[in-house]
Formats: structure tokens, sequence, C-alpha cells
């Protein structure tokens, strides 16, 4: 297993939890706005008995959250599994690219957070990987129609993923019957495109608004920003 490295404590990451972050190398997404760029590649070999036993020898924590890069481009299957069995609550961050791998996972996880890119008419465009919207689709019906506890979450990029971007995301994740959908607040510093840095993030109030203009459709949206989080 490649990872990118173990951050030993967040109170943000994993919500209701104290959680340990494991960092998983690889993506077959190249967004322009991803600030875990550094994570696409390489990492250092690391086995899962190893990775179990730093993890336990963290006493604050009761849940970890498995993120990226995207982590079910590896097998992380034994590796939830025995997270689970050391008595850990365990979430997955993902790009939804990988369906399959994804249900196999389902009974070892207690959290999902699927990032929806942009709308499904742009999602290959953006990611730059071909296929990318009906994978990404399947994954979110997938959870939807789980029973897991999940949220769908998209990053507002002005000038590339706004307002009307956000309306046909969050009208896609209603129809479907999702209860949480996340705005989160771009960030400007190390994008993998670097004209990005360029491009100065909405406000908190402008989330906002942008939260309420579609909160009929979903059923909770929140707004998360560099100041905290906010349900509306």
């Amino acid at each position: 297993m490649l990872i990118g490295g173990i951050l030993d404590l967040s109170t943000i990451d994993f919500p209701g939890k104290l959680c340990s972050v494991i960092f998983l190398s690889g993506c077959p997404f190249r967004c322009p706005f991803c600030h875990n760029h550094e994570l696409l590649a390489g990492g250092t070999k690391t086995d899962v008995s190893g990775l179990i036993g730093k993890i336990s020898e963290n006493y604050l924590i009761d849940g970890v959250c498995i993120t990226g890069g995207e982590p079910l481009m590896q097998n992380i299957e034994d590796l939830c599994k025995k997270l689970k069995d050391a008595g850990f609550a365990v979430k997955i961050d993902t790009n939804g690219y990988y369906t399959e791998e994804l249900g196999k996972i389902l009974d070892y996880v207690d959290y999902v957070a699927i990032d929806l890119k942009t709308t499904f008419e742009k999602y290959d465009s953006l990611v730059k990987c071909k296929g990318a919207a009906e994978r990404v689709r399947k994954s979110v019906e997938l959870l939807a129609s789980s029973g897991i506890e999940f949220e769908a979450r998209t990053t507002v990029v002005p000038t590339l993923v706004e307002e009307r971007e956000i309306l046909e995301i969050a009208k896609f994740l209603g129809s479907i019957g999702v209860k949480k959908y996340v705005l989160q607040q771009f960030r400007n510093e190390n994008t993998l495109d670097e004209r990005l840095k360029n491009v100065k993030p909405f406000s908190r109030e402008r989330m906002i608004v942008i939260a309420e203009s579609v909160k009929d459709f979903v059923g909770g949206v929140r707004v998360r920003c560099e100041n905290g989080e906010v349900e509306v």
C-alpha cells in the first residue's frame, strides 16, 4: 500500500469523531483546483499491519479517515476491515470513480464523503478522465440506496463551478434522495493548475447565498469554509 502521509489527529475530517487521517497516493483525476496534487503519484510503501499498529498507538482517536489522492485506487478492503476489528469508526473520502471497489468496502465503513466536481455534462473534461461522469453517477446512486451515512460535496470554484453548476448538481442529488450536500469554499493555494492561484474564492456570505438557493432540492445543505462550517 502506498501512503502519502498520516495526520495523527483531526477534529474536522470525520463528523462527530476525533480521527487520524491516512493519505493514500494515486488518483485517476487531474482536477485543476486540486490542492493535494503531491499525492497524485509516488508514496511510501507500507503494509497494512504496520499501519494498523501505528494508528492503534493513538489513544486519543475513535475514528480513522482514509483519503487521498483517491483511496479506492488501491485495494483498501483489508485495511478497512482491520480498522473496524480494532474498534475504530471508518470514513472514506472518494471521488466516486471506482464504483465496484466502493461497493466492496461498505460493510466496513461508517461514513463516506463523495465529491461531485461539476455537472455530468462537463465532468470528463474538467477532471481529464474519460468515463468519469457515468462512474461517479453510479457511485452516488449506490450510496443513496445503501443506507450508509454519507455526504455529497462540491468545491465552488469561481470561473469553473458556480451557481448554475451547483443548481444542476443539487437537483440530481434531490432526485435520488440525498440528504446531505456540502458546498466547500475553494482554496487557491497549491492548486494543480497554477493559474487558479489568481482566482479569489467566493466569500462565506456568497457561499451561503448559493447554498440557500438550492436547499429546497436537497434535504440538508452545509457550507464549509476556511473559518468553519454552517448549516443553511
